[in-house]
């Protein structure tokens, strides 16, 4: 390929029509996750509230998605909540065949563990032409010179020390996934020995305890914050190691420990919503502040053949959004509290009702790809830090 193409970048939109039908499909994820919510068989209602999370965090990162850039140097993903950008210098590409035979790539930033600094693309949501020219640009374009796709040796210090990150985060996982059996089974107790369970401490004023509570989850937030930055004034390369791996442990050990307040506070109140909205702050803080592998490029200071990270990836801000998460499921009690609590009686299950979703208008036309001699972003596609435009702000951790 001439040396002009070089400076060609290649922008991708995914079809509207399509979107719209992921729409539906979240509001599916969501019916089905209530309905796991209402069955008072407590294993069920965990795994259809985790499977239906995961599925609606999916489509949602589809529908949000505006564009997605590819430069010979960069990938640069425009969608509603900001922009994420990831290096090309070490790309890692993995591909996998969706439904219908239509191929989907996610490209990562040096190994496929950086789950936190990679894009995926996906192919059931473009057109056969778009796909065609992904595969192009990826054969043709990443495996040119200085940009050939291969990750970053495993044995290099950064990556050595950037798993050990992981497996902190991947180790407070596994223990939240023994939380969550832990209330499967307590709560089956208390179902069995409690005809209502309004819990242990119902003389206590439900609304400012789960106040309370709320406000120590969101205050975890600067805290982690604090964590995210590098050690200052740190000279001494293992002692610089040691820090940056401590504060990692403790990102972790912060974000999973905000989602262990729920069960406390489920027993107090008795109400099951509290126990899923503190685990929910808890799981956005464990993917917010989950390691990225540039960040351990930088701390450690990278071997001088290995070329520097040329753009950081700017982490969204979750403050608004954990205000909005705390609002609303704290709006939800205003109701009536006791349809969130333990009974044993059979709840009215409406997942066999037929239900009409609507679905607001998506934005484009549709599919549309082009490739330009100009090597640098479009005039419009400013950085917009944090992921809520203003009230957000980009930084960058161990532990994210």
């Amino acid at each position: 390929m001439p040396s002009s193409s070089l400076n060609k970048k290649l922008v991708l939109t995914y079809s509207a029509w399509r979107q719209l039908l992921a729409l539906l499909g979240l509001a599916l994820a969501f019916l089905m996750a209530w309905a796991g919510f209402l069955s008072n068989f407590f294993i069920v209602e965990v795994s259809f509230i985790l499977f239906g999370a995961y599925v609606a965090w999916a489509l949602l990162r589809i529908i949000s998605t505006q564009s997605i850039t590819l430069y010979p140097d960069k990938i640069v993903k425009h969608s509603w909540l900001g922009q994420t950008t990831i290096p090309t210098h070490a790309l890692l590409v993995t591909d996998s065949q969706d439904q219908g035979n239509a191929k989907s790539w996610r490209f990562f930033h040096g190994s496929n563990k950086n789950q936190r600094e990679s894009i995926q693309i996906a192919g059931n949501f473009l057109s056969p032409e778009l796909r065609l020219w992904v595969d192009s640009y990826r054969r043709n374009i990443y495996r040119l010179g200085s940009f050939s796709s291969s990750p970053l040796s495993s044995n290099s210090a950064f990556c050595v020390e950037f798993d050990k990150a992981v497996s902190s985060f991947r180790f407070m996982a596994v223990l939240t996934a023994v939380y969550l059996l832990v209330y499967v089974i307590y709560a089956t107790m208390l179902h069995w020995q409690h005809p209502v369970f309004d819990g242990y401490a119902p003389q206590l004023p439900a609304w400012p305890v789960r106040l309370l509570f709320v406000a120590i989850a969101l205050a975890a937030y600067p805290l982690l914050q604090t964590l995210a930055k590098p050690p200052i004034g740190v000279s001494n390369y293992t002692v610089r190691v040691a820090l940056a791996q401590q504060r990692a442990f403790r990102s972790a050990l912060i974000a999973n420990g905000v989602a262990w307040l729920g069960l406390p506070l489920f027993l107090l109140c008795g109400n099951r919503l509290d126990f899923y909205l503190l685990l929910s702050i808890g799981a956005l803080y464990h993917y917010d502040f989950y390691p990225r592998l540039s960040t351990w490029e930088n701390v450690l200071q990278a071997a001088p053949e290995t070329r520097p990270v040329q753009a950081a990836v700017p982490r969204r801000s979750m403050q608004v959004s954990l205000a909005l998460l705390g609002g609303l499921s704290l709006a939800n009690y205003h109701g009536n509290p006791d349809d969130f609590r333990i009974r044993q009686q059979d709840c009215v299950d409406d997942q066999g009702n037929p239900i009409e979703c609507r679905s607001s208008g998506g934005h484009g036309g549709g599919s549309s790809s082009r490739y330009s001699g100009n090597g640098s972003a479009d005039s419009h596609s400013s950085v917009r830090r944090g992921g809520f435009g203003f009230f957000g702000g980009s930084h960058s951790s161990f532990g994210g």
